[in-house]
């Protein structure tokens, strides 16, 4: 090489595999010439050249008129035959261009794998869906009960209080009705029981008597004439004809009734005032004569 000429190495990584030439060296002719190798200039073989030195090689040529020697190459006999298959560069599987072997594709095997992946996809998106739905599901359950649904229940607990106030009132109210139905009917039994047998008074009478003229004091006695007329032999039998007890029949005492005047007291026996008293233990407000007017 002259020495008008540099020359470097060039690492592997500056080399574009695609403009990477693969030499043929079955380009050699016979006559140990190069047919148009790329990047070197046209060079035959003459036929007078003369060995190098050494051996059998490459021998240089007087110069011709173009300015370029003629290189003798050895004949194909005498050079080392090489096989083009070793210079065969080695081009990555990446590169453009090649082409990558490809395994052979398991038909079945890729069918089952698409159904599972399909089946495991369907699966997730059912559970997911159920998960969604529950979900809005709650969402709407929560959003009912803070709204409508609060709402609701309001209106439902008023209506409620308003029945059971209702009811309570209705079971007060029967309770008064059946109260009032029983006094009426009791007021009824004790007349019955005053007309039937008059010496129901007997007790009344010895109770007043005892309040005013227990001291043996002289005291009057009014009754209804049609009590007087049942009453009269029994109380003077039972108090004597020395007792300073005056019996009177007043037809202004209504039957039933009992007064006793002694000292300027008065007591009233009435069955009015004694049914009053009666029937307020009951908190019930009613007359003895209620009954009558009705009747009247």
């Amino acid at each position: 090489m002259s020495s008008g000429m540099n020359s470097r190495f060039i690492p592997s990584e500056e080399i574009d595999e695609r403009q990477v030439v693969q030499w043929r060296f079955g380009a050699v002719d016979h006559m140990g010439g190069l047919q148009s190798l790329p990047g070197l200039p046209n060079i035959q073989g003459a036929p007078d050249a003369q060995a190098a030195p050494g051996g059998a090689g490459m021998a240089r040529t007087p110069a011709s008129s173009s300015g370029f020697h003629s290189l003798s190459l050895p004949g194909r006999s005498d050079a080392p035959r090489l096989d083009a298959d070793s210079m065969v560069l080695d081009v990555d599987a990446d590169a453009p261009g090649t082409a990558a072997s490809t395994p052979a594709v398991d038909e079945e095997r890729l069918h089952e794998l698409l159904e599972q992946a399909r089946a495991e996809g369907h699966a997730e998106g059912l559970e997911q869906g159920r998960q969604e739905a529950r979900q809005q599901w709650q969402q709407h359950m929560d959003d009912y009960v803070s709204g409508t649904g609060r709402e609701t229940a309001q209106r439902v607990d008023a209506l409620l209080s308003g029945l059971d106030a209702g009811f309570k009132q209705l079971q007060a109210d029967a309770a008064q009705e059946l109260l009032n139905l029983a006094c009426d009917i009791a007021r009824q039994v004790v007349r019955q029981e005053l007309r039937s047998q008059p010496q129901a008074l007997l007790p009344v009478v010895r109770e007043a008597l005892d309040m005013l003229a227990s001291d043996g004091r002289a005291a009057t006695v009014r009754l209804n004439p049609a009590d007087f007329a049942v009453l009269d032999e029994a109380l003077r039998a039972e108090h004597g004809a020395q007792s300073k007890v005056q019996w009177i029949s007043d037809a202004g005492v209504a039957q039933g009734d009992v007064r006793v005047e002694s000292g300027g007291a008065q007591v009233d026996a009435g069955m009015d005032k004694r049914w009053r008293r009666a029937v307020a233990a009951l908190g019930l407000v009613s007359t003895w004569y209620d009954g009558e007017r009705d009747a009247g």
